[in-house]
């Protein structure tokens, strides 16, 4: 199957921290480039937490979509649905891999499809390459835009072709079992490659050569707070060393660059010097575009294409406003800061909210209440920040923090923790090894590669869950409560639902030891794989445990943040987890927006979002927009004496 573009397609990737209006970005550049009569645009998301149909407020339905642009070219939108696409392309090839893992191990068909469904990794960003690869194919498009998922797993998205060469190798080590075993004792047989391997090479081929090629343009996107351009500068500096690939532009965006009176916007304007002065230095090589910040949000195509403009031709900002909803009275009660009593608390929120920020006043205000109390935080976010909210290095041992010797911090890494896992395995087979002999050795020795090749394929979600395990360690060892810093939303509930994903890939490794159950080695592994499965299984209840763990969940007070976490609270309720309230982060005080036409709209835009939240359902409190950047222990304290509860 021929996996060659008919025409150059230019791929461009729109990179950042949640939060600094990436998608935005992208859908204004989508709507700028295809301006031009006779370009065919695509602009795709890859985010599991969508908002395209939110910014350009339109419905988008399942697949790809046109949307209305008279005049101009054709620009075609699609939100991928990485399950579904993912299973599309399962179902294309799940006979020819089902026969072929079938005829390598000792697994049977039913296990082998709960295999496809479990071990393949990063199911949103497979499907995104897989979507990316087909769209090349096609030749139909002059551009692919693509608004990515927060920075941590996008880093992953560009090392997914060296994990679909490991479970590739896996597969073409499936097919020669048979082989192996025949030469052996004597018999003889004829190598042939199986066509689908043959098919997925050509596949992983073209992604490779896709993502490395001069076609393949990256733009990062930054709004000018610091947290955000740290990030942004740790995710360039992984990008050249695990993908060679460079950034060429940088937005830097919701930046004041002129400031009439306003003692928050004169803040702001600084703030926006000092952060094209920190671009110019970490980025040298690449050009500098700046998006201003209009006071309300960017919805709809008409001030999206306006917005591409300013951005991408240096136009004046000119959108048109849109009418804010009739706001019912929002009363502030002043509240203390909420410190859940229970020994895990988890933050969740899409990113750029001040999840980190929020997780970390959680954890200060309970050290403040309880001072005999032992306390860690930590991050299961590819791509952390502990170290930029405790203004000092975090690493992955947990370290004492704001010089209290009872609060200690960690960024755990989870993919490392998944494979030491791994190569204690491998060592156990390794070592039981040397004891086989005869054709028993031979037919081990085939099931060892079977197994470590099983093992080089991280599944979904499963370098997460080891990493939560090694938390669940230290609350053990240490007698410590456990405040986890959460990925941004759509990964934060994969890892939520993986527990069960990761019993059934245990039994998948129990079944191929079952063959050599008298063997110490395979009674080493099964106890090893068990023990793996029964703390999944006790995850598993302990997150739907209310006494035990408590959910807080983080928003802004803003439109496209609003209806985003409407679909995280569905989804919670859907997993049987209730939040135990939930924070609105940087709510605009009145005394900041007095005399300010930008501040003031923004206001009433936040008091329209807060009017509309259900009170009476949910416990809502507000955490007030501070000026300047949240760090070290005066930071932390400032935070978490101001609170109010929403009514």
């Amino acid at each position: 199957m021929p996996r060659q573009a008919r025409k150059r397609t230019q791929l461009t990737f729109f990179l950042g921290k949640g939060g600094v209006g990436k998608t935005t970005v992208s859908a204004a550049y989508a709507l700028h480039r295809g301006g031009k009569r006779g370009r065919n645009i695509v602009l795709i998301s890859t985010d599991p937490a969508h908002s395209l149909a939110d910014v350009l407020n339109v419905k988008l339905k399942s697949g790809m979509q046109t949307l209305r642009n008279p005049g101009a070219g054709r620009i075609s939108v699609w939100q991928v649905d990485a399950g579904a696409r993912f299973q599309e392309f399962l179902d294309e090839y799940r006979q020819p891999i089902t026969e072929l893992v079938e005829s390598g191990t000792f697994l049977s068909k039913a296990e082998i499809d709960a295999f496809l469904e479990t071990t393949l990794p990063g199911l949103a960003e497979v499907s995104a390459l897989l979507t990316i690869s087909d769209l090349l194919e096609s030749g139909k498009y002059d551009e692919i835009v693509v608004d990515t998922a927060p920075i941590g797993h996008t880093l992953q998205l560009f090392r997914i072709p060296t994990q679909l060469s490991r479970f590739l190798e896996f597969l073409e080590l499936s097919g020669k079992r048979d082989q192996v075993l025949a030469l052996h004792f004597g018999g003889s047989v004829t190598a042939t490659r199986p066509r689908v391997l043959e098919e997925w090479e050509s596949v992983l081929n073209s992604l490779r050569s896709a993502l490395s090629s001069e076609q393949s343009k990256l733009v990062m996107v930054s709004s000018a707070e610091k947290f955000s351009l740290e990030e942004a500068s740790r995710t360039a500096k992984m990008l050249q060393e695990d993908a060679r690939a460079e950034v060429a532009e940088v937005v830097l965006n919701r930046v004041v660059t002129r400031a009439s009176g306003c003692k928050r916007c004169e803040m702001r304007g600084k703030q926006y010097k000092s952060a094209l002065h920190f671009i110019e230095k970490r980025f040298p090589k690449a050009e500098i575009l700046v998006g201003e910040d209009p006071g309300g949000p960017l919805i709809g195509v008409e001030n999206l294409r306006a917005f591409g403009k300013h951005v991408f031709q240096g136009r004046s900002l000119a959108v048109k406003p849109l009418p804010t909803t009739r706001v019912q009275a929002v009363k502030f009660a002043p509240a203390k800061w909420p410190t859940a009593k229970t020994e895990l608390v988890f933050t969740l929120g899409k990113g750029g909210v001040g999840k980190t920020t929020v997780s970390a006043g959680v954890a200060y205000a309970r050290r403040q209440r309880n001072k005999s109390e032992k306390l860690l935080i930590c991050s299961t976010d590819p791509a952390p920040s502990l170290d930029d909210v405790f203004a000092q290095s975090v690493g992955d041992t947990p370290k004492t923090v704001l010089k209290d010797a009872k609060l200690q911090a960690v960024e755990v890494d989870s993919t490392a923790e998944y494979l030491a896992w791994s190569r204690r395995v491998k060592r156990i087979m390794a070592d039981s090894l040397q004891t086989e002999q005869g054709g028993v050795h031979l037919e081990l020795s085939f099931e060892h590669e079977m197994i470590s090749a099983l093992l080089d394929i991280v599944p979904p979600g499963v370098d997460e869950i080891f990493a939560v395990f090694k938390l669940l360690d230290f609350i053990a060892a240490q007698e410590q409560a456990l405040v986890v810093d959460m990925a941004p939303t759509g990964h934060a509930l994969e890892l939520l639902r993986t527990p069960e994903r990761l019993v059934v890939w245990t039994r998948l490794l129990l079944k191929s030891l079952s063959a050599h159950r008298k063997l110490p080695l395979a009674q080493e592994l099964a106890v090893e794989v068990a023990s793996i499965s029964q703390r999944a299984r006790e995850l598993a209840d302990l997150l739907r445990d209310a006494s035990r763990a408590s959910v807080f969940v983080v928003m802004l007070p803003e439109p496209l943040p609003d209806r985003q976490t409407g679909r995280l609270l569905a989804s919670l309720r859907e997993l049987g987890l209730n939040p135990s309230a939930i924070f609105v982060n940087r709510v605009l005080p009145r005394s900041q927006t007095a005399g300010c036409q930008r501040c003031q709209r923004a206001r009433q835009w936040q008091l329209a979002t807060l009017s509309r939240l259900e009170t009476g359902k949910m416990t809502y409190f507000a955490v007030p927009d501070f000026p300047g950047q949240i760090a070290g222990a005066a930071g932390l304290k400032l935070l978490t004496q101001k609170l109010w509860q929403i009514r």
